[in-house]
Formats: C-alpha cells, sequence, structure tokens
C-alpha cells in the first residue's frame, strides 16, 4: 500500500502481488486447512491445487482490498503528505485494511474449502452456498485479516527501516533487511491470528454444522476435544507460508510498484525501495 500510487494502482499491485503468491504457496495452504480440520495429509497435486481459483480471486481481491484502503487510511492520516509513519500509524492503517478486506475473503475462503473438502466445480459449490451460509466464518475472518494484513503491511517497514537505520553495516540493502522483517511480521501474523484462523476453518468445513454451530460454540468444541494445542493445529504450515508470503508481497510491492507504475515514482527516484 504505497503513498506514492493512487487507488486503482495500489488495488492493480495487491491484486498482482497476492495472485503471484497463492499460486506459489498453495501447497502449504491445503496441508495448514487438513491439519486443522483433522483430514489426511497428501502430496497429490490434484488434491493440493483443488480450489486454486476461488483462493486466487480469495487472495488477489483480499489483497487488492488491503493495498488500496491501507493506502487511503495512509493517505488520510497523512492529509495526502508522503511521510515516514509513526509505528501506531502503521498498525492502525493495516488494521482497518485488513478487516475491511474480509468482506470479500470470507465468502471466497468458504467456497474454497468446501471445494477442498468435497472436490465439487466451482460453480456447484458457489450455487450450494448461495444462502445465509455464505457469511459463515466472518468474525474468524475479519480478525484473522486485521491482524495478518499488521503482519505482512505494516510490520515489516517498520523492522526493516529499523534494521537500516540501527545494523547499517549488516543490513546494507533493503532485500537483507527484509529476512528479519519478513520474520518477525509472519510470527507476529501467525500466533495472532492462529486461533481465530482454526475456528473459521472448522466452522467454514462443516457447513452442515454436525459438529461445529457459531463461532463460540466452535471455540468450546475445539478447546473441549483437543485443548489450547488444537487452535494450533497446522501453524507450521501456516507459519512457513507466512514467512514466505510476508517476504513476498513486501518484495513485490516494491519490485512491482516501479515497474507496473514507473510514473508515479520518478519525482522520488533518489528513495530506495
Amino acid at each position: 500500500m504505497s503513498q506514492e500510487l493512487s487507488e486503482f494502482q495500489n488495488a492493480i499491485l495487491g491484486a498482482t502481488a497476492g495472485v503471484i503468491e497463492v499460486v506459489a504457496l498453495q501447497p502449504m495452504n491445503y496441508w495448514k486447512n487438513a491439519a486443522q480440520q483433522g483430514l489426511p495429509l497428501s502430496i497429490d497435486p490434484r488434491l493440493l491445487y483443488r480450489g486454486l481459483l476461488p483462493n486466487c480471486v480469495n487472495m488477489g481481491t483480499c489483497t487488492m482490498l488491503q493495498f488500496t484502503f491501507g493506502g487511503k487510511i495512509k493517505n488520510a492520516i497523512t492529509g495526502g503528505v508522503v511521510r515516514d509513519l509513526s509505528i501506531t500509524e502503521e498498525i492502525g492503517a493495516g488494521l482497518g485494511a485488513g478487516i475491511i478486506s474480509a468482506t470479500a475473503g470470507s465468502p471466497l475462503e468458504l467456497i474454497m474449502i468446501q471445494q477442498q473438502r468435497k472436490g465439487t466445480t466451482i460453480f456447484a459449490t458457489t450455487l450450494s452456498l448461495m444462502n445465509l451460509n455464505i457469511t459463515r466464518g466472518f468474525l474468524g475472518a475479519a480478525v484473522r485479516e486485521g491482524l495478518w494484513t499488521v503482519g505482512y503491511l505494516s510490520i515489516p517497514p517498520i523492522v526493516r527501516n529499523f534494521m537500516r537505520t540501527q545494523m547499517p553495516d549488516v543490513f546494507n540493502t533493503d532485500d537483507k533487511a527484509r529476512v528479519p522483517a519478513a520474520l518477525t511480521g509472519a510470527l507476529f501474523a501467525s500466533f495472532l491470528t492462529q486461533p481465530f484462523d482454526t475456528i473459521k476453518t472448522c466452522m467454514q468445513g462443516d457447513i452442515e454444522r454436525k459438529t461445529y454451530g457459531g463461532f463460540i460454540d466452535t471455540y468450546k468444541k475445539i478447546s473441549a476435544e483437543r485443548g489450547l494445542s488444537g487452535f494450533y493445529s497446522g501453524i507450521a504450515f501456516r507459519y512457513g507460508r507466512m514467512v514466505c508470503a510476508v517476504f513476498m508481497l513486501d518484495k513485490l510491492r516494491m519490485m512491482l510498484g516501479p515497474i507496473m507504475f514507473p510514473g508515479a515514482y520518478k519525482h522520488d527516484s533518489s528513495k530506495g525501495h
């Protein structure tokens, strides 16, 4: 969510980065969802990439909204002046953008998870969910997306700038500083959001409500049956994916912006991106 770009440019950049990320990391997402629901793991590409299309639409749309509203919130905070934001401002922009994006992301993830479980076509799956079920899992998705966006859009610039400023000899390029930034952002995002993601995934996997009811009921059932560790099922796959995703999205945002919209950066060509 660059301050240099317009809302439309931020949207295009976010959608592009989101689709690239999800195609590369789809297997980790499948394994995470399977582990959370207690399903067997697989290395069959036909299963790993089941639900890829709605997941691409999901990540492309969510990242687009996160970049767009993140940039919009940043511009509202700064009054349109390009400047470094405070830590509180960075986190606030990411949190707000993430919550907004869940309005699109939650139903799209529901379609993906139902496809992964049942192997039905995207059309048949979508048609079967065109009722009140389409909102199932939204609360968990909203909390998760808000904190996740802070993890990949707000924290990396803070950590990267800190490393470049405080240890310039060690972190003498953005790419070197991007490694600890990605590890920190992913750690924050994965461990804080994992319980909400697990509740959401279990709810969306059980659309018939045979095991899991609403948000509170799902929380109680997971807690009773599996304890605290149950909320962190699949955390290894999720953290691994998040480290890769935070690094990729931060890198893609900085790399693709000037390539896709070179005119927007001409006024600030001396600044490192």
